[in-house]
């Protein structure tokens, strides 16, 4: 069991998580990378929906699920429905 918590204390320290006792906790700009938010990017008409927006769920062609900022970086503008979140 000790190797394994052993294992487990390299693995979070390597992906940014500092490690105090018994748990691991995100810190800093590393844990807030790693849980951006992701939308449903539509490549023909560059409009970004939230996973939940119901034009989300009608979107099954030319839809791809990518990071926020990705959206943006492409001339991605938000639904007029969800706002993009």
């Amino acid at each position: 069991m000790r190797q394994w918590r052993s294992v487990l204390v390299a693995i979070a320290v390597g992906i940014g998580l500092a490690v105090s006792g018994q748990s691991a906790f995100p810190v800093g700009a590393a844990w807030a990378q790693r849980v951006e938010t992701q939308v449903a990017f539509n490549t023909n008409t560059l409009k970004f929906h939230g996973l939940s927006c119901r034009w989300a769920h009608k979107c099954t062609k030319n839809c791809v699920v990518i990071p926020l900022n990705d959206a943006v970086k492409r001339g991605g503008v938000p639904c007029k429905v969800c706002g993009g979140r």
